[in-house]
C-alpha cells in the first residue's frame, strides 16, 4: 500500500489499461473520464473522500473502462495492489462492506441511466413512428446521452 500525492490533472489510470491496483481516495476529488471515439471524451463522474475507485477492474483482473484523473493539488490516494485488497477480504470486513456498497450504488445508477436511455429511445421511435414533433425534454435527454451540446439559433 502507498500513498500517492497527485498533482491537479495527474493521471491514475488511463482507459484501455490493464488493472495493476485500485485506489482509496483519502482527500480531494477525481473525475472519472471515458473516451468516445473522435477525441471526444465525456466525464461520467467525480468521486471525493472516502471512494474507492479502479476496484472493478482490479477485481476481475480486466482493462481499465475509463481514465480517471486527480481534480486538484491537494488530492491524496491510497494505491492498493490486488494482495492489498486481498488483506483488505480477510482482515476488514467492514471496509470491504464499503467497497460492496459503493459498487452496488454505481451499478444501481447505471442501470436507472439504461433505462433512461431506453424509455428515450423509444419515446424517439414513437414520434418518428406517428410523424409527431420531439418534446424539448425528449431533445434534451438526446443530447445527454449523446454528449452532444448544440445552442439553437
Amino acid at each position: 500500500m502507498e500513498i500517492v500525492k497527485c498533482k491537479k490533472n495527474q493521471a491514475l489510470f488511463h482507459q484501455g489499461e490493464i488493472a495493476t491496483e485500485m485506489y482509496e481516495i483519502i482527500t480531494g476529488q477525481v473525475g472519472i473520464y471515458m473516451d468516445y471515439g473522435d477525441e471526444a471524451q465525456k466525464e461520467i463522474g467525480i468521486l471525493g473522500e472516502g471512494d474507492f475507485v479502479g476496484e472493478l477492474e482490479l477485481i476481475d483482473s480486466s482493462t481499465r473502462i475509463a481514465s480517471v484523473v486527480a481534480l486538484g493539488d491537494n488530492t491524496v490516494v491510497k494505491k492498493l495492489s490486488i494482495e492489498d485488497f486481498n488483506d483488505i477480504v480477510r482482515e476488514k470486513p467492514a471496509k470491504m462492506i464499503l467497497i460492496i456498497q459503493q459498487l452496488c450504488s454505481r451499478f444501481r445508477r447505471i442501470d436507472n441511466l439504461y433505462l433512461e436511455a431506453c424509455r428515450t429511445i423509444d419515446e424517439y421511435r414513437r414520434a418518428e413512428d406517428e410523424n409527431l414533433p420531439k418534446s424539448e425534454s425528449l431533445l434534451a435527454r438526446l443530447r445527454k446521452f449523446a454528449a452532444v451540446a448544440r445552442k439553437r439559433g
